[in-house]
């Protein structure tokens, strides 16, 4: 049975441990910075590339590029969590004791997984109304972006339909931590790569070879960063239904998946075959 305290206070305790090194409001301020330069980043060389060969510029393609590199660092910035999180507790010994009693660790990485998505989705909408704002000075044009009540009410509920594919991911990679011993650390980062070309963030996957194309237009993190374009720029509410639907789907089968193969970990570790002292 799930707890619900533990997992609140393990979700607190990572909001302090990633905010409370500074003061909070300068704290989000600084995390704001990477996907803020993210977003600039891939937008101006869009604009480069199209300017130099004589090309328009298509505010809707921009608009396009720019919600897709905010919501890709939303995703790559929380995946890094859970396998920090697992470190932390091999190298500070906390865990050869947990694994010393019936406990398990999965609501503390649940936990530590939530807390750094509720932190990423602040940064990276701050990150996106920052870009908007510096792109349409900069580039002296109007970003497509629908900003009313309903838009942003479907962004929010693409953000938590997102949230069991989150968790999932974080399984995943917390399981993978339990595993290793070393070079556990560079795993996100390789994860947010593949996300960075098979989610859609920047390009559609449709231009990608055949099946890896099919597949990677029924990832759940390419669903939620479609249904939140559908909601902020085209305003589609049947294909922002329908990519609502897959991205729960898809993260409901993500999550379920993760969870027995994090447990199957767990019970590894419990059973010595993982060197506790190693792993």
């Amino acid at each position: 049975m799930i707890s619900f305290r533990s997992l609140f206070a393990s979700t607190w305790m990572g909001i302090q441990h990633d905010l409370a090194w500074t003061t909070p409001s300068l704290a989000i301020a600084l995390r704001t910075v990477a996907p803020f330069a993210s977003a600039m980043t891939v937008s101006i060389i869009y604009w480069f590339g199209v300017t130099q060969s004589g090309m328009a510029l298509d505010p809707t393609r921009l608009a396009y590029i720019l919600v897709g590199s905010t919501l890709y660092a939303h995703v790559a910035s929380y995946a890094w969590v859970p396998t920090i999180a697992i470190a932390e507790g091999k190298n500070l010994s906390v865990f050869p004791h947990i694994y010393l009693t019936a406990r398990s660790t999965a609501l503390y990485v649940a936990g530590r997984a939530l807390s750094a998505f509720a932190i990423s989705t602040t940064t990276s909408l701050a990150a996106l109304a920052a870009a908007y704002f510096a792109l349409g000075s900069f580039l002296h044009t109007s970003i497509v972006l629908i900003v009313t009540p309903a838009s942003l009410f479907m962004l929010a509920v693409a953000l938590l339909v997102n949230i069991p594919a989150a968790l999932g991911l974080g399984y995943f990679l917390g399981a993978y931590s339990l595993y290793a011993s070393k070079f556990e650390w560079s795993l996100p980062g390789y994860i947010a790569g593949l996300l960075m070309v098979f989610s859609g963030a920047l390009f559609p996957t449709s231009i990608l070879p055949w099946p890896v194309s099919v597949g990677a237009s029924y990832l759940p993190f390419t669903q939620f960063i479609a249904a939140s374009r559908d909601a902020l720029i085209y305003g589609r509410v049947g294909d922002y239904l329908w990519s609502i639907g897959l991205s729960a789907l898809g993260g409901v089968v993500l999550l379920s998946v993760s969870v027995w193969v994090y447990f199957a970990a767990e019970k590894a570790r419990k059973d010595g075959v993982i060197d506790r002292r190693l792993a």
